[in-house]
């Protein structure tokens, strides 16, 4: 039983390394003004000028949440803090990238979300 719920842990830490790299991926494509990485309604809503800066204050955002992803998987795998503790932390953590690219979403295009 105890071998099972190491292994389930494993698997997860490993998702969240994966999704940790994938943000930070998409961050340096934000980054470097990569098209293919922005939603068709944010293409609609932003002009072409306003997009170059739209897609820089988007890159920190997308470092910050893989590096929380990354540092909080590894956190998980040694169990180092409790269980409720550990979700307290993360979202606190993980809602300060989200703020930041909400309030860019809003500075660019007029909108938090751009679904």
């Amino acid at each position: 039983m105890r071998s099972q719920i190491v292994e389930e842990r494993g698997k997860k830490m490993y998702a969240q390394i994966f999704l940790g790299i994938a943000m930070i991926i998409i961050g340096i494509c934000n980054l470097l003004n990569l098209k293919f990485v922005i939603g068709k309604n944010a293409k609609k809503i932003i002009s072409e000028n306003e997009l170059i800066s739209f897609q820089k204050g988007l890159a920190l955002p997308y470092f910050l949440l893989g590096i929380i992803l990354i540092t909080m998987g590894l956190v998980e795998r040694e169990n180092i803090i409790k269980g409720p503790v550990f979700i307290g932390i993360y979202i606190i953590l993980a809602a300060i990238p989200l703020a930041m690219a909400l309030a860019n979403n809003k500075k660019h295009s007029g909108y938090y979300f751009l679904w």
